[in-house]
């Protein structure tokens, strides 16, 4: 296949996914996800706390380290594998694009969309809490730093759980296994084990751009980019080969 051919095939299955992601039922979803982050950060809001400190630590705590996995769990494990078992996936595997290019198409069609949920989380969070407290000062920023590390998680847990819905039948245990117990509990546990999860990584990355609440004295690890970039690589080389494989009969 030509360039253009692989291209235009891509875009396809960009459009269409995002348009399966974001134009379904699931809508509900995030709308109470919208309405329970309002809620929380706006009562917040009307209370007595440090306005830069106190923002940073329930964005980081609501929205960062507990919804980001829930949100991305509940789109990415199901994305791929009820095509595969409502077998609407054969259009895409017998059409003439490499499986590998699909897969890339899930992949970056996920990202988008879970990051503009992702965004639109934060942004109403921080209106809810900071339009009480105070939007001057750094406040701006912490919504700038805020939605790139939601970003940089949308793309790691992605390409995570869009693994995990090729590789297991019935992704969805899996995905509540790691979103709710792995990284929401042994996520907070003391010491070493702490450090291997997904969230630590992001966590660390962004205890480097925000100077204010739990981000700023969140003890991280170095080199937490390229972890997660390996982990990134990593997930979509074992996502490619089991969706290459894979018998869809």
């Amino acid at each position: 296949m030509d360039i253009k051919s692989i291209y235009s095939g891509l875009d396809a299955i960009i459009r269409y996914s995002i348009r399966k992601i974001l134009l379904n039922r699931r809508w509900v979803v995030v709308l109470l996800m919208l309405v329970f982050i309002g809620a929380i950060m706006g009562y917040a809001g009307s209370q007595e706390m440090d306005r830069l400190d106190g923002g940073v630590i329930l964005m980081d705590l609501i929205i960062l380290s507990f919804l980001m996995p829930i949100i991305a769990m509940i789109y990415g494990a199901s994305l791929l594998r009820n095509e595969i078992d409502d077998k609407s996936i054969t259009q895409v595997i017998t059409a003439p694009l490499d499986r590998g290019i699909s897969y890339l198409g899930y992949f970056i069609s996920l990202v988008i969309s879970l990051s503009l949920i992702m965004l639109l989380i934060n942004l109403v969070g921080w209106l809810a809490f900071f339009g009480q407290k105070g939007m001057e000062g750094d406040a701006p920023r912490i919504l700038l730093s805020m939605c790139g590390l939601a970003i940089i998680g949308s793309v790691a847990y992605s390409s995570l759980f869009l693994m995990t819905s090729v590789m297991f039948k019935r992704p969805i245990y899996f995905g509540l296994f790691f979103a709710f117990i792995w990284e929401g509990y042994v996520g907070t546990f003391a010491g070493v084990i702490s450090q291997y999860t997904i969230k630590h990584f992001i966590r660390s990355i962004g205890s480097w751009w925000i100077d204010y609440g739990s981000l700023a004295l969140y003890d991280g690890s170095s080199g937490a980019g390229f972890v997660l970039a390996f982990l990134v690589g990593f997930f979509l080389f074992i996502g490619i080969v089991l969706f290459r494989e894979m018998e869809f009969t």
